[in-house]
């Protein structure tokens, strides 16, 4: 079905700001009403403008009854969620990973769990991702990493432009920037925004993808050497111009393996942790490695 903002059935609504609330929701963005809504499923209609939307907000709050006690402790227990939730990787003494590199892993889990979690433990529901993602699609024009094949072979995702984005189907239409004389249908779990230099992911030891020197097609490698981050004049963000990388597959004759250099904005996450927040809910629960 369609998503949509509120029920099929037309949308009661009222530009009469509620007396009894002394928040001006008015003066917040667009863009945290929306979250508001999308996490409270608060129906407005579609065509509604940001006056409308801070209303429906407004009468929302003012009808919530609130438990002091439970705000509190769900406050604190996200605020807790990196020790509660525990790394998303085993411990080090069952990996290979030095100590430093799985510190790192279970920072960003907690990150994740801060950032997804809401107060009562559970990840956003469908309709709230479905309205996330429809956010955050590749735009007209963006090259993006598609993938053409329905296998998971080194080198099934290429280099492609964005021609549509179907928020309805949750759909791509791309083009192959090496033939650009057909459109290809695809689900949005088979196209990945690519990177900016600026996201910080990619330290040395992250498994990744990346397009292969002279070709459009994307393939597994492992970052080789750690990042140089530079500032770009007139900017306050640090960015990653290049990234060394030493690509599987890609021994030369003696067996050695050579660092190859790659434009960071090549440089993705594999597939499954890009799409994690889909695949992963977030539970404040330990998790058990091993048994005692």
């Amino acid at each position: 079905g369609k998503a949509r903002r509120g029920p099929a059935t037309k949308v009661a609504h009222s530009r009469s700001y509620p007396r009894g609330v002394g928040l001006d929701f008015k003066k917040l963005p667009s863009l945290t009403l929306m979250s508001y809504i999308d996490h409270h499923s608060v129906p407005v209609r579609n065509e509604a403008p940001p006056s409308e939307i801070a209303v429906a907000v407004a009468r929302h709050f003012e009808a919530m009854e609130v438990d002091e006690d439970t705000v509190i402790n769900g406050f604190l227990a996200r605020l807790s969620a990196g020790q509660e939730l525990g790394p998303l990787v085993p411990p080090p003494s069952q990996r290979l990973h030095p100590s430093h590199e799985y510190d790192r892993y279970a920072a960003a889990s907690a990150d994740y769990a801060r950032s997804t979690a809401f107060f009562d433990g559970h990840a956003p529901g469908p309709l709230a991702r479905r309205r996330r993602r429809s956010k955050n699609a590749a735009r007209p024009a963006e090259q993006v990493a598609a993938k053409i094949t329905r296998t998971n072979e080194n080198g099934s995702w290429i280099l492609a432009s964005v021609q549509r984005f179907y928020a309805e189907s949750e759909t791509y239409d791309v083009q192959d920037e090496d033939d650009t004389s057909k459109l290809i249908r695809l689900p949005w779990t088979h196209v990945m925004r690519l990177s900016k230099g600026s996201e910080g992911c990619f330290a040395k030891n992250t498994r990744v993808m990346a397009i292969f020197p002279e070709t459009t097609s994307f393939y597994r490698a492992v970052v080789s050497k750690e990042p140089v981050w530079k500032l770009p004049k007139g900017s306050t963000t640090p960015v990653v111009k290049d990234l060394i990388l030493k690509f599987e597959d890609d021994e030369d004759i003696e067996g050695r393996t050579p660092h190859r250099r790659v434009p960071s904005r090549y440089v993705i996450p594999l597939p499954e942790a890009y799409f994690h927040e889909d695949d992963d809910d977030v539970d404040l629960v330990p998790i058990k490695y091993g048994t005692a």
